[in-house]
């Protein structure tokens, strides 16, 4: 069993490799009722000979049920912060956290353009992608993230992940590309992470105060063997 274990710091230079594995279409009008959002991870190569290769975080459904759509014809972006964790089972202790990986997605309509942008922002840059389609945004959001995240220790290990979707403002999305590009408050005891944490703490507060919608989505892969 999973147990919090003490967050290790994020290993330099993990790759977060983008492949787009055909995703399935996303339909965003329908007669039926709606669409559950959900987060799935799988995994390459063949797991029953213990081939397991790098992991994929798929968002699946997230526009079925219309809000995020509405909130962005609204006017306001939409975050997605993804987060992988590698972690170790042990049989007579806590299992271990060994590493992990984050990166984010900002979703904005452009009403002058008639567009979607579509920002993924991880610890090596950032790229957007523009969309002029409700659909089209579904299936981008709805591609598979191809992680290079193996287990580099012998033993049982497996991946949770998680997915948080909140809607920011103009100012937040800001401070959030701001404080992820590392250009935190240098004023500020401790630097750049003072002001990361500050930053995020008034983020999370200003999203419980506007009442703004938010959705938190969890998944967890089969166990895998590491290499021996």
């Amino acid at each position: 069993m999973r147990r919090v274990a003490t967050r290790p710091r994020l290993a330099q230079g993990v790759a977060l490799l983008f492949a787009l594995f055909a995703p399935v279409r996303v339909a965003i009008a329908q007669n039926g009722p709606p669409l559950e959002p959900r987060l799935e991870i799988s995994l390459t190569g063949d797991l029953a000979r213990g081939q397991a290769g790098d992991p994929m975080v798929r968002a699946v459904d997230l526009l079925g049920d219309g809000r995020w759509i509405a909130t962005l014809q609204e006017g306001l972006p939409v975050r997605l912060s993804y987060r992988l964790e590698l972690w170790k089972s042990k049989s007579v202790w806590f299992d271990q956290l060994q590493r992990l990986v984050e990166w984010d997605v900002v979703v904005r309509w452009e009403p002058v353009l008639l567009e979607f942008s579509v920002r993924t922002i991880t610890g090596s840059g950032m790229r957007e992608r523009r969309y002029s389609t409700r659909e089209a945004l579904a299936t981008a959001l709805g591609a598979r993230y191809r992680i290079a995240l193996r287990p580099t220790t012998a033993g049982t290990h497996y991946y949770v992940g998680s997915l948080a979707i909140s809607t920011l403002s103009d100012s937040d999305i800001q401070e959030l590309e701001r404080f992820l590009q590392g250009e935190g408050d240098e004023g500020q005891p401790g630097g750049a992470d003072a002001g990361g944490v500050l930053g995020r703490r008034v983020t999370r507060l200003l999203l419980r105060l506007a009442g703004l919608p938010r959705l938190r989505l969890e998944a967890r892969s089969p166990e895998l063997a590491g290499p021996e």
